[in-house]
């Protein structure tokens, strides 16, 4: 099962790089597809965190919807997987000139300084995650999560320290009403 997640996720980078990852683009609902990832983990979370949505505004995007789902699944995952028992993620939604504004913010262990400027590199797997039990990532949910919200005209951000969490901003155009 690892080794299929990983090959398909060396594919959908290897078809992004090579502009043959289709995006089916279109009038996408992004507070109803973040209510749909929130239910979804809420249940997978059980009472193990606080999950909670913090904000959340209407934003209407031209995007992917699937491929939008698993960006924000994978900020998710690797959220509840860095944040200990007791922990909160919350998530929020706004409207902040002209761009849709998603935030995932967790209490987790956070990010060490000195892997901040890598994090959205290919396999790369930071000190704390090198030391993971479980040994679920393979350094490759960032980088497609990145590539993916540039080629829908957006960025994403990351701020951090260690020991007090982590916060993934993510800026997308809004779509102009007709």
């Amino acid at each position: 099962d690892r080794m299929t997640r990983m090959v398909g996720d060396l594919l959908i980078l290897a078809q992004a790089e090579s502009g043959k990852l289709p995006l089916n683009m279109g009038h996408l609902e992004l507070d109803t597809v973040l209510l749909d990832v929130y239910n979804q983990m809420r249940l997978l979370v059980g009472d193990r965190l606080t999950l909670r949505i913090a904000e959340i505004d209407q934003a209407i995007i031209n995007g992917d919807r699937d491929r939008i789902r698993q960006v924000i699944l994978n900020l998710l995952g690797n959220a509840v997987q860095h944040t200990p028992a007791g922990g909160t993620i919350s998530l929020a939604l706004s409207k902040v000139a002209g761009k849709a504004r998603l935030v995932i913010k967790d209490t987790g262990i956070g990010i060490a300084a000195k892997d901040l400027p890598h994090i959205f590199e290919r396999f790369f797997r930071g000190e704390a995650s090198r030391k993971r039990e479980d040994g679920t990532g393979f350094g490759l949910g960032l980088s497609i999560a990145y590539w993916l919200v540039q080629n829908h005209g957006g960025t994403i951000e990351v701020e951090s320290r260690e020991g007090e969490g982590a916060t993934f901003t993510i800026w997308l155009p809004l779509l102009e009403p007709q």
